[in-house]
Parts: structure tokens; C-alpha cells; sequence
């Protein structure tokens, strides 16, 4: 392939990708049905977290964002196989009701899972996972697979909390060595006694590493940096993830100059991700949330071309998404940093069996498609009208 032509997509392409849907087995499913799209089930549903998780009452008043709606999404099929896919928090519903009319009687086989193309962008990952889960288990072949095949057979992931005094951070901290995780992710905002925290957890976790996201609640570069220096002389923070305006590259790239730490942004468009590599102004990305699977796994590739390391953010959800991070994590071999698979926070996950975590690491299924099943139970127990 000339350079020139040598695209993302081509990349994937040309390490497994997308590749196996074009030689099907025999006896697989989909060789004659081509697994017609019937219908499409959509649950709207909300699970709250698990008490003390989220922010500190002596911090700040917590968002509720876990009382924010989600969709649980069922794509049926003519040969009987079901996809299961879960959509963000908030998303336009209307939206979501109008791509999964436009999919009706489509194909499963003849859409480009790489790069759906939807009438609106609403729940777009989550139709996105329902598909892969669905052409998976038509192939007999686990997501990862489909994203370019196994580059790791299980992933990094951390514990986390929201905003926290010294004394809130205690308890998080008794749960994370419990868990056997070996970080805890945090979020601050300016004034917050963050280094006080860090503190604490030295001395009741010295193992543990936190990575500290303020997302951007510092109002400027001058005044994060002697937060910055007090945390680097506690010593047991492994990254520092957008405390203030994503667009300073001057002052990113200061930083990084000032600390042992490394300095993340979290980014999805791999343009922007492009342009904080040339400005040299993270050494790090958190480069999930944002991005579907197949963009993820992009976005890995483009970020190990610059020698950086990667890891899944999220937005705190339920067992599906979960599982549509840990293929896309397995299937990326610059995922090194601990991800937010963090679907064990919230009262229940959604699904039969949780996602299981040893060690700090998620574990792989090699199971068809997602490899988790949706628990319609708790479905049902958790369902809110519209």
C-alpha cells in the first residue's frame, strides 16, 4: 500500500479489522439470512450508583449524574440472534427512535460497522456495539476479533470516586484495596484539598497510584501548577488529566516540563488528538468516551505511531457499555493505562454476569459477540417511562 493511501481505517483494515465478514464459514449464521434487521427493542432506564461513590457533601454537591437516563437497546434479527447495546446518558431519544427506524429491514452484513452511517448521531455507539454483538455471534467470533483481533488478554482498569475530602477518601480507599486495584482515579476542582487527599492515600494505600482529573475546573495553567508541584512531591500520582482549558497547549506543554507525572488530555477527534502531539503538549491520552469502538481502537493506533500510551475513559456505566470498552481495549495494544471499566459502581449493571476484574485487570471474554448476556430482569426493575 503506497504511503499516501496508508489511512486509520486502511491500518485497521490491514491488521484483521473488519476483514472476517468478508469470508464467512459455511455454517455460520448470516450466510443465507444475512441477518435481516426485524426489529429494535429500546428500554429506557436508570440505575443509580452505589451510595458514596460519586462527590464528597463536604466538597461539593454531587451532579446526579446516574439519575440521568440511558436506553438499552435490543437489535433482533431474522436468524433469531439479538444484539444488546446501551446508549450514554441523556442522549436525544427521538434520535435514537429515528436511526432505529432507518435500520429496520437493513442487513447487519451489508452495513459498515467501521463507520455507521446513521441519519443522526444519537446513540450512535450504542447501535454501533448492538451490531458487532450481533454479527459476532453470527460469526462465532468475540468482538475483539472484528476490531483487528486480541492484543491483550485482559486490561488495566482503576477504581474510582468523585470529588473528596481526606475523610471521604478513606473509605474509597479500604474499597480499592479490597478490589485488589492499583489505582484510583479522582476529580477536583480548584480549591479543592486534592493534595491533602493524595496525602492520605500514601499513607493508607502507598501501592495505590492516583491519576487526578479536574476536568478543566482550573482556570488557568498559573494556578494548577503549585498544585501540580505539591502533588508530585506527595509522589504517587501516575497522571494529571485536563485541569485546565484543553486549547492551552503552551501551558500543557509547560507542565509537563515541571512535573514527573504524566500530563493526559482527553481527547476523541484524532484531528485534536493529532495537533496535542505536534504541540507536544501531553505525553498521555485518555482517548474514550467520545469515540465508538472501531474510532477507539483508531485512536490507540494513532496514538502508539507517536509512542504514547492510552486508556478507556467513561462515564460511569452500566454492563454493556463495560463490555464494549473491554473488547476495544483488548484489541489495542497502546491501552496500558488503567481504564474506567466501572459498571460494579452503580446498584447493578444490567447484565447476568458482571464483567470480571482480578488483580486490577478486566478479563477478555472469547465468547461471541460481546460475550455478556443482558439481565431483562433487572431490566425491567429499572425501567422509566419517557
Amino acid at each position: 500500500m503506497e504511503k499516501s493511501k496508508l489511512t486509520r481505517r486502511n491500518l485497521l483494515a490491514c491488521t484483521g479489522g473488519l476483514a472476517g465478514l468478508a469470508t464467512l464459514p459455511v455454517n455460520a449464521a448470516g450466510t443465507h439470512e444475512r441477518l435481516l434487521i426485524t426489529r429494535i427493542d429500546l428500554h429506557r432506564v436508570v440505575v443509580p450508583m452505589k451510595p458514596g461513590t460519586t462527590y464528597d457533601p463536604e466538597v461539593a454537591e454531587s451532579s446526579r449524574f446516574d439519575l440521568v437516563p440511558k436506553i438499552i437497546m435490543k437489535v433482533h434479527t431474522d436468524a433469531g440472534i439479538i444484539g444488546i447495546g446501551e446508549t450514554g446518558r441523556g442522549e436525544d431519544e427521538a434520535g435514537v427512535r429515528r436511526n432505529a427506524d432507518y435500520l429496520r429491514g437493513k442487513h447487519a452484513f451489508d452495513l459498515n460497522l467501521n463507520q455507521l452511517d446513521l441519519p443522526s448521531r444519537a446513540g450512535y455507539a450504542a447501535f454501533e456495539m448492538a451490531l458487532y454483538d450481533a454479527v459476532g455471534k453470527a460469526l462465532g467470533w468475540p468482538v475483539y476479533k472484528l476490531l483487528g483481533g486480541l492484543a491483550q488478554r485482559k486490561v488495566l482498569v482503576g477504581y474510582w470516586t468523585g470529588r473528596k475530602t481526606p475523610n471521604g477518601i478513606r473509605p474509597v480507599i479500604e474499597k480499592t484495596l479490597a478490589g485488589g486495584f492499583t489505582s484510583i482515579k479522582t476529580k477536583c476542582a480548584q480549591g479543592d484539598p486534592v493534595v491533602q487527599v493524595a496525602e492520605v492515600v500514601a499513607k493508607m494505600a502507598p501501592g495505590v497510584k492516583l491519576i487526578v482529573d479536574p476536568n478543566t475546573r482550573y482556570r488557568s495553567y498559573n494556578d494548577f501548577l503549585p498544585v501540580a508541584k505539591d502533588l508530585d512531591r506527595v509522589g504517587n500520582v501516575l497522571v494529571l488529566e485536563d485541569p485546565f482549558d484543553k486549547l492551552d497547549f503552551n501551558g500543557y506543554r509547560e507542565l509537563r516540563r515541571q512535573v514527573k507525572a504524566h500530563v493526559a488530555l482527553h481527547l476523541g477527534d484524532p484531528r485534536a488528538m493529532v495537533e496535542a502531539i505536534r504541540e507536544q503538549a501531553c505525553s498521555v491520552f485518555n482517548t474514550g468516551g467520545n469515540p465508538g469502538m472501531a474510532d477507539f481502537v483508531g485512536n490507540c493506533y494513532l496514538a502508539q505511531a507517536a509512542g504514547m500510551s492510552v486508556w478507556h475513559g467513561s462515564g460511569n456505566d452500566l454492563g454493556i457499555v463495560d463490555a464494549s470498552y473491554l473488547h476495544s481495549c483488548a484489541a489495542s495494544p497502546a491501552c496500558t493505562l488503567p481504564s474506567d471499566i466501572l459498571s460494579f459502581l452503580r446498584e447493578d449493571d444490567l447484565i447476568v454476569d458482571p464483567i470480571e476484574i482480578k488483580n486490577s485487570y478486566a478479563i477478555v471474554s472469547d465468547r461471541p459477540g460481546l460475550g455478556v448476556d443482558l439481565d431483562e430482569e433487572a431490566v425491567r426493575r429499572y425501567a422509566v417511562k419517557s
